[in-house]
């Protein structure tokens, strides 16, 4: 039986590692899906860890510097854990900085992500990459 808050440890545990791929690997279940929210850099459903780290985060982390995943509240139920918080970074290509908004669902299966669903404010990521939002939705 698990102890409480242990699924919130082992989703800080993905936040505090900020990138690294060696905590990445430990704390995400082979089989992981992580669905990114239309509108945001990189966005689609990436099914599998190897997918994940090399589709989603290295291109992430080669867009962007000083990229942060600030969780302002946790709450878990169960094997789910739900957070509220603040995404921030510089864009390396102009040097623009933002601060967005996400809400992160995470499931969770025998210690480990099994899902991740995100939602953000896209908005002002795609303003610090230079893009303008209305015209990508035209």
């Amino acid at each position: 039986m698990k102890t409480p808050n242990e699924t919130i440890a082992v989703v800080r545990r993905l936040y505090e590692a900020r990138g690294n791929p060696e905590v990445i690997r430990q704390v995400l279940a082979p089989d992981v899906r992580w669905e990114v929210v239309e509108g945001f850099p990189y966005s689609d459903v990436y099914e599998g860890l190897d997918t994940v780290v090399e589709r989603f985060f290295k291109r992430l982390f080669t867009d962007f510097e000083d990229w942060r995943t600030e969780p302002l509240e946790l709450f878990e139920a169960d094997d789910r854990v739900f957070a509220i918080g603040t995404y921030s970074a510089r864009a390396r290509a102009n040097g623009r900085t933002f601060q967005a908004r996400f809400a992160h669902l995470w499931t969770l299966r025998d210690g480990v992500i099994v899902r991740l669903q995100q939602c953000a404010d896209t908005v002002q990521i795609a303003k610090a990459l230079g893009k303008n939002f209305r015209e990508e939705q035209a």
